[in-house]
């Protein structure tokens, strides 16, 4: 029976690749000739390993795979961390007061070394920059900066720590921590309301509001209303006032960097009165109570300045009417309606 044997030549250059030949030996009483086959070529290329990438973003800013889109064709060389990854690169992104801090992070076997940061008022612009600082330290060709450069071995890349049998696999980094956001404005407004008297009633307010005071994106508003007008009728003309109390809760914010869309629950409370310009005529006062909804629209064109545009409805719970003796002359309707334009101004 003659053995089988398996002869090996390995060419160990990093532009080779091996051929394995094998040959059947004779009878230790033989002489046999043999030959090994041996081709060298370049190798294919192997895909390029993905750099891990743990995004933290305020609300205000781009998602991470926004972000990752923002790299162009390096974006197929980077992906999104998940647990038990090993971290290469941590993208912070913190919106708040106006600005956005932006911060682009190499993790090492040794620590943790900072290689860019950005402010900014516009969280997309910051996004775009990181974005682009990150495609430029994936692409080899490209050369980092000596200050932000990271070291390393020259002979191989860093690999990932090797974890032994039953450890727990490493953690991501904490989350992100945002800054304060709570913030305090005051402001006026002006606008008209209908369906109270046959004519458009001409209103302003003053108010003051707390932003991200109870819970994020949640604002309290506190003020006082006022609305004066009059209308033509059949026995003259008859003013009207209404002077009250408001109060707003405004549970969610739809925003951007510089402008938000709240909807808003509302309930007014104060006093209502109507009087005739005759010699003969007579003044009464009621009570003023409703409830309403509003939906308002705000936009911070200047910083610590912003301008309002609101619409909402009011379901006013006494009806109120005006009477020239026995005579009704108008009455409340079921609901009114309001428009205003307003400007804030931040406190703190």
């Amino acid at each position: 029976m003659r053995p089988e044997r398996t002869w090996l030549c390995d060419c160990r250059s990093s532009e080779s690749r091996v051929v394995f030949a094998k040959m059947r030996a004779g009878s230790w009483l033989g002489v046999g000739w043999f030959a090994i086959l041996v081709v060298c070529a370049p190798p294919a290329r192997a895909e390029a390993a993905h750099a891990v990438v743990w995004y933290r973003a305020s609300d205000a800013c781009p998602t991470g795979p926004q972000f990752l889109g923002k790299m162009g064709e390096r974006a197929a060389q980077a992906r999104l961390a998940t647990g038990g990854d090993h971290i290469d690169f941590v993208v912070t992104l913190v919106a708040a007061n106006g600005e956005t801090a932006g911060r682009l992070e190499r993790q090492t076997q040794s620590g943790t070394v900072a290689i860019r940061e950005l402010r900014d008022a516009d969280c997309g612009h910051v996004a775009d920059a990181l974005a682009l600082s990150l495609a430029l330290a994936l692409d080899p060709a490209q050369a980092v900066p000596a200050e932000s450069a990271v070291s390393t071995p020259a002979s191989a890349p860093e690999p990932a720590p090797a974890i032994p049998p039953g450890a727990p696999r490493p953690t991501p980094p904490p989350a992100l921590q945002t800054t304060e956001t709570r913030s305090l404005w005051a402001g006026l407004q002006g606008g008209a309301v209908t369906g109270i008297t046959p004519n458009l009633l001409p209103r302003a307010g003053a108010f003051v509001e707390a932003a991200d005071l109870v819970a994020a994106n949640v604002a309290l508003r506190f003020g006082v209303v006022g609305a004066l007008g009059s209308s033509s009728t059949s026995v003259g003309a008859v003013r009207q006032w209404i002077f009250t109390t408001r109060s707003e809760g405004c549970p969610w914010r739809w925003h951007g960097p510089r402008w938000g869309l709240s909807p808003c629950v509302a309930f007014e409370f104060g006093a209502t009165g109507a009087s005739d310009t005759r010699a003969t005529g007579h003044h009464d006062t009621a009570t003023w109570a409703a409830p309403g909804a509003d939906l308002r629209l705000d936009l911070e064109l200047v910083p610590r300045l912003r301008f309002e545009a609101d619409a909402g409805a009011l379901l006013p719970l006494v009806k109120s009417q005006v009477y020239a003796g026995s005579e009704r002359i108008y009455q409340a309707k079921f609901a009114a309606f309001h428009a205003d334009l307003g400007v804030a101004v931040r406190l703190w």
